[in-house]
């Protein structure tokens, strides 16, 4: 690919409530952010799985017409995230000969992945990632990239990420269906971590969760390399739903009285306050509210902690939780799980700086599709687009590929 030319990338948060897309181009060097979307998903999403197309495929073709017209580029492939509880990462290993003690080549390292997943993921399952985590070379362990070494035996140590074969399906379906291909299907936590992790606290030991909407992903790293994933089916909707109970109210003003009136710090107030939301007039105390919402968080936040026991990361994470996602957005959450917990928490924004309106995305509601559109970048692809600006035959357009840099 000539290298004066730009490159696109585009990363797409499928969600249960909101999707959200985010385009980057790179030139020379610099990345900057060139479009941004949020629409809010017409029904057809459960817990972060596609059970209705026709929901989720208006919504997605209003995001992608609106990056379009922002970026005036018509792009036409995405890295797009994966949701639910089917999700998840399995811990493997596999060993192969070097015939001759030969320099250790790429198809020594496909092989040996290739042996590594023998057995170890079901047929209803589409492996998304083999993610090596540990390379022994000769008895030698610790080695992170053994290619070009010469031995007469390889093993390798990883983290194999996968999910339920429809699920995969669907989602490709539904970009299919706005004329995108989904060139990889990443879980959201794993693309928030490549936004708000360095790769000192990667090494060191850290966990990603991801409050959405229905679900929390959480994305345990450990000595630079993702060590586990899970997703609780339950998220910041459970809020409201509880919110909407407690106060016999409907959703969507139990919605708007989360975001106006909710902070994870609880100041105490047992205060009658009256409010109008749209058409309907509604009192309550914040007493009555922090009790609700409390309780939610706490049930949330313990699951996570279940999380990290169960899989042997409690105590062992120097740099705690980093908390991403649209639930993230609620005031004091940092402080209020940190007490929780006992352990060092903060809310997730991004540790590089890119251009364009990279303002727009520094909100950790886009962390995932920020993060999609950087693992796109990383992987040197580039995505097919038609300059708005050329179609009817400019001499710069091109036409629906997408290429290794």
């Amino acid at each position: 690919m000539n290298d004066q030319l730009p490159r696109f990338m585009l990363g797409i948060d499928v969600g249960t409530q909101y999707i959200r897309a985010v385009a980057l181009s790179e030139y020379q060097g610099e990345i900057s952010v060139i479009a941004n979307s949020e629409v809010k998903n017409n029904g057809g999403m459960s817990k972060g799985v596609i059970t209705n197309l026709a929901g989720p495929v208006e919504s997605l073709n209003r995001a992608i017409v609106m990056i379009d017209q922002t970026s005036g580029k018509s792009l036409k492939s995405a890295y797009t995230s994966i949701n639910g509880s089917q999700v998840g990462a399995v811990q493997t290993q596999g060993m192969i000969s070097i015939m001759g003690g030969e320099a250790i080549s790429p198809n020594d390292l496909k092989r040996i992945q290739e042996m590594s997943l023998a057995g170890v993921i079901p047929n209803n399952r589409e492996v998304l990632k083999v993610i090596p985590t540990n390379y022994i070379v000769d008895g030698q362990s610790g080695i992170r990239d053994p290619l070009g070494m010469n031995a007469m035996k390889l093993e390798m140590q990883a983290s194999v990420v996968s999910a339920l074969v429809p699920s995969c399906l669907n989602l490709r379906k539904l970009t299919e269906n706005v004329s995108i291909e989904s060139l990889e299907l990443v879980p959201t936590a794993v693309a928030s971590a490549r936004v708000v992790l360095t790769e000192q606290q990667k090494d060191n030991g850290v966990a990603v969760v991801d409050l959405g909407a229905s679900t929390t992903s959480v994305a345990v790293f450990m000595d630079g390399f993702l060590q586990h994933y899970a997703v609780l089916n339950a998220g910041a909707n459970n809020i409201t739903n509880d919110l909407a109970i407690g106060l016999a109210i409907n959703p969507g003003v139990a919605e708007e009285i989360k975001l106006r009136y909710v902070s994870a710090d609880f100041p105490e107030s047992d205060k009658t306050i009256v409010t109008k939301v749209g058409d309907e007039t509604v009192s309550f105390t914040k007493d009555e509210v922090n009790q609700i919402v409390r309780e939610r968080l706490i049930d949330i936040f313990e699951h996570v902690e279940k999380i990290l026991k169960q899989a042997g990361y409690a105590q062992k994470l120097p740099e705690g939780l980093v908390i991403v996602g649209g639930g993230a957005m609620m005031r004091n959450l940092d402080k209020f799980v940190k007490d929780l917990l006992g352990m060092a928490v903060r809310i997730g924004r991004p540790t590089e700086k890119l251009g364009g309106v990279f303002d727009l995305v520094e909100n950790p509601k886009y962390t995932t599709a920020l993060g999609l559109a950087l693992m796109m970048y990383d992987d040197e692809l580039t995505v097919g687009e038609v300059s708005n600006e050329t179609q009817e035959g400019g001499l710069f357009s091109f036409l629906n590929i997408f290429k290794k840099k």
